[in-house]
C-alpha cells in the first residue's frame, strides 16, 4: 500500500437523479451513495492564490480505498464535506487498493 497520508476526513458521495415535482416539472435531487474516509489534499498555494484572484474554483484531491462504491463513482457525481460541495472532475484508480478523485468547488 502506498503512503498517501491519513484518511481522516469523512466524505459523502452523492449522485443526481431527476424527479418530477407535484407540478410535473423535472427537478434535480441528490441522493447519498455512501460515506467514505478520505485523505484530502487541497490545491497548491499558487493554485489557491490564482483561484482567489480570478474568483474561480479551488481543486482538491481525494484519496479513497478502492471498493465497489468508489469504483462506481462518475464525474457527474459530487462530494460533500460538511456544507462544502465538490463537483468531481476526474476519477482514477491509483492501484488495486486506491481510487483518486479530483474535485472543484467555488472559491
Amino acid at each position: 500500500m502506498t503512503s498517501i497520508g491519513r484518511r481522516d476526513t469523512l466524505i459523502t458521495l452523492q449522485r443526481s437523479t431527476t424527479v418530477q415535482d407535484e407540478y410535473g416539472q423535472e427537478t434535480e435531487v441528490w441522493t447519498d451513495l455512501g460515506k467514505e474516509w478520505a485523505a484530502v489534499f487541497y490545491g497548491r498555494g499558487d493554485e489557491r492564490r490564482q483561484a482567489a484572484q480570478e474568483q474561480g474554483s479551488l481543486p482538491a484531491t481525494f484519496n479513497l480505498v478502492s471498493n465497489a462504491m468508489t469504483r462506481g463513482v462518475k464525474i457527474t457525481d459530487r462530494i460533500v464535506i460538511g456544507t462544502d460541495i465538490w463537483d468531481i472532475v476526474s476519477a482514477a484508480p491509483m492501484s488495486r487498493a486506491e481510487i483518486e478523485l479530483t474535485g472543484r468547488r467555488a472559491a
